[in-house]
């Protein structure tokens, strides 16, 4: 018997399921892009935050050494930023010295601007070739090769003792920042070179100037004391003298005036 009605439309089970599984994609996908949104906003955070970490920590090194000067060995330090307030985050410093094959020739080079090592002699031929040429005429064979003789001796003392004046004033420093984002570990480490030839507080002590040379320093005024000239020799002047007036000043001694005779 049929009821002469209209039947009703709807769906099936596996048009349901079907979207469902759409569905599911479209979440997972959706909470896959906050999750790196998250991930890549922490990761920006620990670095900015080790970035600024390692600047202040190398301008402390700096100032360190600037300061006491270097060692004649290489040096090593490590730790974290707890007194920054960041715990997690830990530094190591390396302070290495030049190598040791570090030569004068090879100062000449990097002087001269070889891609090798030089020599006095050479750097001297230079020299005597912008003298020559700025003079507008040159030396004579006998002269010049005196006088290239004379200039490649003083030049090799100077470049020799500059080589170890640089050995011992250039450190290479490495500065390492490592942290963990979760269970991922992060680092980088920063190279620079620092030079230091006059140290400005070897014993400890900045002063009050201390990017100031001792021997630039403006001397210090001493105060005599009370009742002093601070000239030795000099008397003190009495109570209530004032420029200009003879009180408290003695008379002058009289001395007799003798006759002259004609």
């Amino acid at each position: 018997m049929s009821t002469g009605g209209r039947q009703r439309g709807g769906f099936t089970l596996l048009e349901v399921m079907v979207a469902l599984v759409l569905l599911a994609a479209a979440l997972m996908a959706a909470t896959d892009l906050a999750g790196a949104a998250l991930r890549n906003h922490e990761m920006a955070r620990d670095l900015n935050a080790a970035v600024l970490l390692a600047r202040g920590r190398m301008a402390q090194v700096e100032e360190q050494y600037e300061d006491q000067g270097f060692k004649d060995s290489d040096e090593s330090d490590q730790g974290d930023f707890s007194a920054e307030g960041w715990p997690g985050f830990r530094w190591k410093l390396e302070v290495l010295r030049p190598a040791p094959s570090l030569t004068a020739d090879q100062v000449v080079g990097l002087l001269t601007g070889a891609t090798g090592s030089g020599s006095a002699d050479e750097l001297a031929k230079k020299l005597m070739g912008g003298a020559a040429g700025a003079g507008g005429a040159g030396l004579s064979p006998a002269g010049g090769g005196q006088a290239l003789a004379l200039l490649s001796t003083a030049l090799q003392a100077q470049v020799t003792g500059f080589a170890e004046k640089v050995k011992r004033s250039l450190r290479e420093m490495r500065l390492t920042v490592s942290w963990s984002s979760g269970k991922k570990a992060s680092s980088f480490t920063i190279v620079t070179h620092l030079v230091v030839l006059n140290p400005r507080a070897p014993g400890g002590a900045r002063g009050d100037s201390p990017d100031v040379p001792a021997a630039l320093a403006a001397p210090v005024a001493v105060v005599p004391p009370a009742g002093s000239t601070g000239v030795p020799g000099l008397p003190v002047a009495p109570p209530g003298f004032r420029p200009g007036s003879t009180v408290g000043v003695p008379p002058p001694t009289a001395f007799p005036r003798g006759g002259v005779t004609r």
